[in-house]
């Protein structure tokens, strides 16, 4: 082997993976080009395990007949977008219940993975929050952080520690979303979030019908992904209001 097959391959490995989660808005699918007349090409619908620059696992039914090597085509879908990324089967493991896939991307000519980086960069900036500081700003207002690679950030605020949330200030990836006060119907939380850019010079300025669309859906995505670490309640309102 090569120095630069060694080279590549400790990149490979390098390369961070980032979870789905189980209810993840994101839906996933593959369809692959195996020997096996009967499964060859059918598109296969899975669950999604994780995310790298690179690649993804997708966990999908015993039933698929696949081999290391083989070409695939993983389909990628969330509010109505879809986006398809060429690759190869890295790993193919079974087990009792069901298969997982690892696919390996092809990165074929400058700008290939466009599409696909705008779905990873939100899955990056909610499966990498953490717990940050935490402590009470002022009487009835309680501040909680959670930060992310980047400059993603989930501020939330209770009106005290442990007590009911009045407000989140989310920084995702391209965009932002914030809800000031938190009331009781949820209709009406989901109408008054705000959203803005979150970088560039667009920063702090209205966004435009399409911009809004965009952050929307970044929300959207964003919200149902959030780590089983973070707080239930929060989890639960950010996803009613996305």
């Amino acid at each position: 082997m090569s120095s630069d097959d060694t080279k590549a391959k400790e990149s490979q490995r390098k390369q961070m993976r980032y979870a789905v989660s189980d209810d993840c808005r994101l839906r996933a699918s593959i369809r692959i080009r195996s020997s096996d007349e009967a499964t060859a090409n059918k598109e296969w619908r899975g669950t999604l395990v994780d995310m790298s620059a690179g690649g993804a696992h997708i966990q999908i039914s015993l039933g698929a007949v696949a081999y290391i090597g083989d070409s695939c085509v993983l389909t990628l879908t969330h509010f109505g977008t879809k986006t398809e990324m060429r690759g190869s089967l890295a790993h193919y493991v079974c087990s009792a219940r069901h298969s997982v896939c690892g696919v390996k991307f092809d990165a074929f000519s400058p700008g290939w993975d466009t599409a696909y980086q705008r779905i990873f960069k939100v899955v990056v900036a909610s499966a990498g929050l953490t717990a940050g500081p935490a402590g009470t700003e002022s009487p009835g207002r309680h501040r909680e952080e959670y930060s992310g690679p980047g400059h993603a950030k989930l501020v939330v605020w209770r009106d005290q520690a442990g007590g009911a949330l009045t407000g989140f200030d989310y920084r995702m990836a391209r965009y932002g979303a914030a809800l000031a006060t938190v009331g009781e119907d949820m209709f009406k939380n989901k109408e008054q979030v705000h959203f803005k850019a979150a970088e560039g010079a667009d920063t702090g300025m209205a966004l435009s019908k399409a911009q809004e669309g965009e952050a929307r859906w970044e929300f959207s995505l964003a919200a149902s992904n959030l780590p089983q670490a973070i707080a239930p309640d929060i989890r639960r309102l950010l996803r009613l209001v996305s």
